[in-house]
């Protein structure tokens, strides 16, 4: 009766009020609200409000293990959600597989696994897929080929012509020859709009990606950091950061990295920028980089250090190198939320897997909150952290 109440009292609420209200209510509660009445469900299902909801929308973390879960970094809050049923029941199952990779763009992910398998009539299991985790709409899609370790996915479009709609982007980074592909394209594009895949006339690419597959998609267009031997030196390599455009389609060198650290974790910063998160694995000295503004000429994005910091005590953000990855966002100046995973007691009757939320800036560690604590043998959870992610209502291409 009191909800009732509460939603008779909103509807008689100017129009201009309510889309006010609605501007700032979580993603998710506003899914549920959508039956209440014919005018909400008018508005909280417009294009112009589903866009200028996304853009007023904070940074996320997103984890999935048994559950998705999806939580503020600022207050800590989080919303806990089932695997959806296609994925537990399809021959990958994301919430268990350490090779998973996910990329966020408009609030949905790109979720890709690098194992493929056929079925019984010869035709190939999909193994990319599309998911909005707050609308829980998921679509897979069917790959024109089979998929390799050395294959990297990435989502974006053409800003110059939005009505081309999403694309995805597979290409292959084997800067050595292996005889048994040489007859598969290495770079590819998937159209959502038309469902289909066409080869990308490129030259080979002459990079190598880090393994762990992290990359970000800003403005339509995706960044990664690769790797490029440097001639007249042996056994050296550059650090920088690639990008590909989709709007003219062309991987292009963006910059060179500040520093170079085996612990090096990309993200975004302010919508429109990347930034670095960068800890020595010796003294866990920590620096956070910046980048000017994308979207330029090219050759004009260069890294500025945001802060620092040292100390004996700082934790360490990633044990070894092939443990999860951590995430991080940017909620207040100079600092960061940085979200991290390791296993403690490793071999004894106590081992466990603990993810932990740190607030650092420049004045050192303001925060340290555990938000999981899982006493399993099983190690693969220290290998998935989880994501940034955009909470949105924006529907599935």
């Amino acid at each position: 009766m009191a909800a009732s109440r509460r939603s008779w009292s909103l509807s008689l609420m100017p129009p201009e009020i309510i889309q006010k209200i609605f501007y700032k209510t979580p993603a998710e509660a506003l899914v549920r609200a959508k039956p209440t009445c014919k005018e909400w469900y008018a508005l909280l299902t417009d294009e112009t409000f589903i866009n200028e909801h996304f853009n007023r929308s904070k940074e996320h973390f997103l984890r999935i293990c048994d559950t998705v879960q999806i939580m503020d970094p600022v207050t800590r809050a989080s919303s806990v959600s089932p695997v959806p049923n296609e994925l537990l029941q399809h021959p990958f199952k994301i919430d268990t597989l350490v090779y998973t990779h996910m990329v966020q763009c408009d609030g949905f992910m790109l979720v890709g696994c690098n194992m493929w398998k056929c079925r019984d009539d010869g035709s190939r299991y999909a193994n990319l897929a599309l998911w909005n985790p707050v609308l829980r709409s998921l679509r897979w899609i069917e790959p024109s080929r089979s998929i390799t370790t050395s294959d990297y996915h990435g989502i974006g479009y053409d800003k110059n012509n939005a009505s081309d709609g999403y694309k995805i982007l597979r290409f292959t980074s084997r800067p050595w020859d292996i005889e048994d592909y040489e007859d598969e394209p290495e770079v590819e594009i998937y159209e959502c709009k038309t469902s289909s895949w066409r080869t990308l006339d490129v030259d080979q690419l002459d990079m190598d990606v880090n393994i762990m597959r992290i990359c970000v998609a800003v403005m339509g267009n995706m960044y990664w950091i690769a790797y490029r031997d440097v001639e007249d030196e042996d056994d050296d390599e550059e650090e920088f950061i690639c990008g590909f455009d989709f709007s003219d389609e062309l991987f292009k060198d963006i910059c060179l990295c500040p520093t170079s650290y085996v612990n090096s974790h990309l993200s975004c910063f302010n919508g429109d920028s990347l930034s670095l998160l960068q800890q020595d694995q010796v003294s866990r000295n920590i620096e956070v980089w910046v980048s000017s503004k994308l979207g330029g000429g090219d050759g004009d994005v260069s890294f500025s250090k945001y802060f620092s910091l040292s100390g004996p005590d700082l934790p360490a953000l990633r044990v070894h190198a092939k443990a999860a990855r951590p995430v991080y966002c940017f909620v207040k100046p100079k600092s960061v939320i940085v979200w991290c995973v390791e296993v403690e007691g490793k071999g004894t009757d106590k081992a466990c897997t603990c993810c932990t939320l740190y607030e650092i800036g420049e004045d050192g560690v303001k925060s340290k909150r555990e938000t999981e604590r899982n006493y399993l043998r099983d190690y693969s959870r220290a290998f998935r952290c989880g994501y940034v992610y955009v909470p949105s209502m924006i529907p599935l291409p």
